[in-house]
Formats: C-alpha cells, structure tokens, sequence
C-alpha cells in the first residue's frame, strides 16, 4: 500500500515518486493500493486516523510504504501500525530538524521524540540519498535501515523539446537569443531564493541580456518580490507562481539555478538534468550525487551570492561550456537515475521486506 498526503499530490519529492511508483511497471509484481493522508496536520487529530487505518484495513496489505518523517510519517506509520500491517517500509526525503523558519520547541519535538519514534518502529528504512543514509540522526534512530534508493529522474526524450521552447518564450515574451535561467521549487529561504536575489543585483544583467524565471510559491515569496520589484517591473525577472507546465518552463530555458541551503535528493534538480539543462547548484546534501563539478554542472558553496554571479555569467558567455554541461548533466540522469534503474533497485528492497516477513 502506497502513502501519499493528499494535498502534496502535485507538489513536491514524495507525491512525484509516489505517482511514478503507482503507474509503474512493477504493477505487474506488486499489488499497489493508495493510502492517501487527507490533510497534513501538526497536532492530533484523531479523525484523519481513524480514516487511514479504515483505508489500510479495506485493503489488508502486506506492507505499507510510507513517505517523509515530519508529521506525516508519524501519521502514516502510526495507522499502520494499529491497522495491524506486519511490515512498515520507511522512505526519508527530508528531517524537520533540517527547517530553518520554524522555532526551537517544534524543532524539539520532532527531532527528538516524533521523527525517532517513526523511524525505531518502521522495519525497514531507506533514504533518497548516501548523504541521508550516513547521517548520525537517521542511522542512530532505525533499527533497519537499507541504505538509500535514488529518486528517478523522469523520461522527457519522447517530447518536442522546440515547440515547448517556442510556446512558453512567446508566452513570456522571451526572445530566441536570449539566455534564460530557471529556479524551480518552494520560494523559501531554505532553498537560496535571497542568495539568487543577491547574484541577480551583483550582475546587472540587463548587459547580458538574460531573463530569470522563477517558478514557485512560498513563505519568502514576498520578499523576493520586494527585493526585486524594479527587474519584475523590467521582466527581467518573471514570477511564474506555482505551474502545471514545469517540463515545458525547463525546455524554454538554458540554465538551471538551485542555490538551496540543504537538500537530500530534489526532483526539480533531477527534472532538470532529464530537460538538458546546465545546472549551478549548491554543494550541499544529496547535490553532489547528481551534480560533478565541471563536468555535470557548477558547484557552488551555499549562501555565496559572489560564485552563483560568477558560475551564471561564465555560462553565459560560454555557449560552447553551457552545452557540454547541459550535454553530460542530461545523459548522466539517463545512466544513472533512470526509472528502469530505480525500479529494479525498488523492487529488490521489497522482495528483501517480504523475505523479512517469512523468516
């Protein structure tokens, strides 16, 4: 049985496997059946647990995948548990403990007595990264825990990558020479939305002709919109919100900015690679796994605004570079997180938790 919180289907690392899961091929091995947490709470509410289990119950899995620590894994693997499922399957994208705009009790009670309550009662825990996988807080906590399983990277090569290009660049404005560089995820803190402001006022752009599309919604929204209300004035940056076209947004694009301040394996970063893009990305967390320096992309130290100008203007001036890069960064999702890959990685872990069951 496959857990999903509802409201989070089209956002974010853990829906977007979730559905590529549901719709795949190991269907045809595996009976997959959803669990979907209606609403994503904070305290107790006893009524979104009384449904989960009555859905686990209808169905009488063997085991219950459940998806992200937070309060959501807590709610999943606790359902699961009085619904009376003998195996738990734990996947980690992400630790509360890793929020920098919440406060020091929250961080508290979830680092300490709700996320290692999750992770000592799931039988078996796997994360999306090595990076995940060796650190203190997660192998001190898990009883079992497999190791990590990369997110996949999606499959874009049966699409029109130009008419893409040529539909969202009319749409926006663009024209067909000029350099567009492309963020994608929540409009937080957390993720290098101040340090891409920054880069954005120490290159005056404007003399080399390059747009910024940002794409996404979130808690520091409006203070990027007020840090950079003259180059929105200009378009030289456009606010995209939150978009149902994000394959299409990346084919218009040359450049793929991901400045975040910590990560374990992001799907928008892995979208991009598939897309062709080149990549500058923070040397931080699950990153490194995806991005080599110089050779799938530009590393960059996270919260330096200096290096994030300095790696977008050498790709800009450098087509020749920005192609090679965009070039490998997308063969290298092709290779190595490809679907096929992570699907055979998938079922092994399953068929470990089922040998689990029998002995």
């Amino acid at each position: 049985m496959q857990h999903c919180v509802e409201a989070y289907l089209n956002i974010g690392g853990p829906a977007t496997e979730y559905l590529l899961l549901m719709n795949s091929p190991l269907n045809d091995k595996f009976q997959f059946d959803p669990l979907l947490q209606r609403v994503a709470p904070h305290g107790i509410n006893l009524a979104l647990l009384r449904d989960m289990i009555a859905q686990i119950k209808k169905v009488k899995p063997d085991v219950v995948h459940v998806r992200g620590l937070h309060s959501e894994g807590f709610y999943g693997l606790l359902a699961a548990r009085l619904a009376g499922v003998k195996k738990v399957v734990l996947c980690v994208h992400g630790t509360y403990t890793d929020s920098l705009n919440v406060g020091a009790f929250k961080k508290f009670i979830y680092g300490k007595l709700i996320e290692p309550f999750t992770l000592r009662n799931a039988d078996l825990v796997y994360c999306v990264c090595d990076f995940a996988a060796k650190r203190p807080y997660i192998y001190q906590h898990t009883n079992h825990l497999y190791g990590f399983i990369h997110n996949a990277a999606p499959d874009y090569s049966m699409y029109n990558k130009e008419e893409s290009r040529l539909k969202i660049r009319t749409e926006l404005g663009i024209g067909p020479d000029e350099i567009v560089a492309v963020t994608v995820g929540r409009v937080t803190f957390g993720k290098g939305h101040k340090t891409l402001v920054d880069a954005i006022k120490l290159l005056e752009t404007r003399k080399y002709n390059i747009r910024y599309l940002v794409v996404g919604e979130g808690d520091y929204l409006n203070e990027l919109q007020t840090q950079l209300a003259d180059e929105i004035k200009s378009k030289q940056v456009i606010l995209l919100g939150q978009r149902t076209d994000v394959r299409d947004i990346l084919f218009a694009s040359d450049i793929f900015i991901f400045p975040t301040l910590h990560e374990n394996l992001s799907i928008a970063l892995l979208e991009a690679c598939a897309a062709g893009l080149a990549i500058i990305a923070s040397n931080v967390g699950g990153n490194p796994e995806v991005i080599q320096h110089g050779k799938t992309g530009i590393m960059i130290p996270p919260r330096n605004a200096e290096k994030l100008a300095n790696a977008i203007l050498a790709l800009v001036r450098n087509p020749e570079k920005r192609e090679k890069l965009a070039a490998q960064a997308q063969e290298n999702a092709k290779t190595n997180f490809s679907q096929e890959k992570i699907f055979k990685e998938i079922e092994t872990m399953y068929n470990s938790v089922l040998m689990q069951k029998k002995t």
